[in-house]
């Protein structure tokens, strides 16, 4: 996540875009599969536009990552000033909170079946993991002082390290079945930071040469070979079926699975497209992607996003029709509106409150003095 600061050069359209589009295939991912809408979808061209639509969340956040550690590795790569992560872990942390909190209250007053773990959770931004990417990627804050050591060695090692770590974790993942947990959620977003690091400071002659529609047809070639199984496992039958499911469960995998050689790849594809991208900064594209953070934390809390998908979106009653895909397309977008509306309002009157408050100053740097001691 990037936050804005003073003097800081505008923000690169190239990439504002591409936030703004992974967090829609977020928002419409969670929205096919929480709001049952994949499962439901019929058949015939709502069933593959549903599947098109809806398996994307999972790549998208690798997306994240990516767009993520891009920025990360700028303020800490050899040279740069002493990282202090006190501020950027507060704001974020405030950010949950800010959202998590009130949503939980509005789930609460909506008569929400959430347990009590999950009513605790949104009171919890860091330590209740509401939202395991946010989560995750404070921790990741946390261990990126004494990580960004790494990026100091020379050519070879450095190459040697992101090779060691992508049998580690990428090849394991692909041959065999290890899913999402937060713990190796949080080692993955150190590979990625220490992996970007590598494509930023080694710039790879391969990068370089890699023209800009060649890396997003690549991406977009791997998702669709991982999205399309979802709807040719429902939609075939007779002899066929078995080997549709046994083609679906392996995609299946592959998509939930951030680690997986093709969910990374295809992550990377679209994101190395994105990066080379000759886009001159456009002032709409930023500020609609500011907000997108927000946007992932509104519709995600624990014992909101039910009550989101059954009571206000009405998921139920799209359920088998033929203008699903097409209605879901306009319900993400609205949702992001309405969110990024809030949250413009949120950074600017009560944001400040925080960051220039005494506690917030005096609870940023007790981070950074642990941060001081890589």
């Amino acid at each position: 996540m990037r936050t804005a600061t003073p003097g800081a050069p505008p923000r690169q359209s190239n990439f504002e875009l591409l936030r703004l589009l992974a967090m829609l295939a977020i928002v419409l991912g969670h929205l096919f599969t929480e709001g049952h809408l994949l499962s439901r979808a019929g058949t015939g061209p709502a069933l593959w536009a549903s599947a098109l639509l809806g398996c994307g969340a999972r790549v998208a956040t690798n997306i994240f990552i990516l767009l993520g550690c891009w920025f990360l590795v700028d303020a800490t790569r050899p040279g740069a000033p002493a990282f202090a992560p006190g501020r950027r872990w507060w704001r974020l942390h405030f950010t949950v909170l800010c959202w998590a909190a009130p949503l939980t209250l509005v789930a609460l007053a909506m008569g929400t079946r959430a347990g009590p773990a999950d009513l605790a959770r949104g009171f919890l931004p860091y330590l209740g993991r509401p939202l395991w990417f946010a989560s995750a990627w404070m921790s990741l804050l946390l261990l990126v002082p004494f990580l960004r050591h790494a990026l100091e060695l020379d050519a070879r090692r450095l190459t040697a390290l992101v090779a060691v770590g992508g049998i580690v974790l990428v090849g394991n993942s692909t041959l065999a079945d290890f899913r999402e947990g937060y713990l190796t959620d949080t080692l993955w977003f150190a590979y990625v930071y220490l992996f970007t690091g590598w494509l930023r400071l080694r710039s790879p002659a391969w990068l370089r040469r890699l023209p800009v529609w060649t890396a997003l047809a690549g991406g977009l070639a791997l998702y669709l070979a991982m999205a399309l199984p979802e709807a040719w496992a429902r939609a075939n039958d007779g002899t066929s079926r078995e080997t549709a499911r046994a083609i679906h469960s392996i995609a299946e995998w592959y998509l939930a699975d951030l680690k997986s050689a093709p969910n990374f790849l295809s992550a990377l594809g679209l994101f190395a497209g994105f990066a080379k991208l000759g886009l001159a900064p456009v002032r709409w594209i930023n500020a609609a992607a500011r907000p997108a953070f927000a946007v992932y934390v509104a519709h995600q809390t624990p014992a909101f996003w039910p009550l989101l998908w059954t009571r206000i979106v009405r998921c139920p009653a799209w359920w088998g029709n033929a203008w699903t895909p097409l209605a879901a397309v306009a319900a993400a977008l609205a949702l992001y509106a309405a969110v990024a509306l809030l949250e413009t309002a949120r950074l600017r009157w009560l944001e400040p409150l925080w960051t220039r408050s005494r506690p917030f100053a005096a609870l940023a740097r007790a981070i950074d003095r642990l941060a001081g001691a890589a």
